[in-house]
């Protein structure tokens, strides 16, 4: 009987791993998308007008979660889809402009009412994240406005 028991835990204790590993390789795509990290995350700041102030975090491969703050299309944590595709799209942008290879900040001290503007890209081991106020690169500034475009253009379902 002893022997038996010994031999049940023995292979239960090979088999239950095996259990969780497969749970962890299948789970369902917003569970992925939800506990990887962003890829791209694009804050935006107050102003003295009614700026829209919120983060959105870009997942892989298309989901949105918007954390709004102020004078945002929603006033509460919400997600959203983006086109199949349309991630991998902003991303090779990202590359296209050379985003890692640019200034960590573009401002002018004596700016006082204008919004600030927080960029990260993370692909692969790379990130870097921007602070952008004034005299950016032209190509940095087409690059937000996509990811604000994808943002503005989004339909928003409310989560907690």
């Amino acid at each position: 009987m002893v022997k038996s028991l010994k031999k049940i835990s023995k292979a239960m204790l090979v088999v239950l791993p095996l259990i969780f590993i497969g749970c962890k390789n299948n789970p369902t795509p917003l569970a992925i998308n939800r506990t990887n990290s962003p890829q791209i995350i694009l804050e935006k700041t107050r102003c003295y007008k009614k700026c829209p102030i919120y983060t959105a975090n870009f997942y892989s491969p298309e989901l949105v979660i918007v954390y709004p703050k102020k004078h945002f299309t929603v006033s509460e944590k919400s997600e959203g889809k983006m086109k199949k595709g349309r991630l991998s799209q902003l991303l090779k942008e990202a590359e296209k402009i050379k985003f890692w290879e640019l200034e960590d900040v573009y401002d002018n001290k004596n700016l006082q009412d204008a919004p600030t503007t927080f960029i990260t890209v993370v692909q692969k081991e790379k990130i870097k994240k921007i602070k952008v106020r004034a005299n950016a690169p032209k190509e940095l500034i087409t690059f937000i406005q996509l990811v604000e475009k994808e943002i503005k253009t989004m339909d928003w379902t409310s989560i907690k």
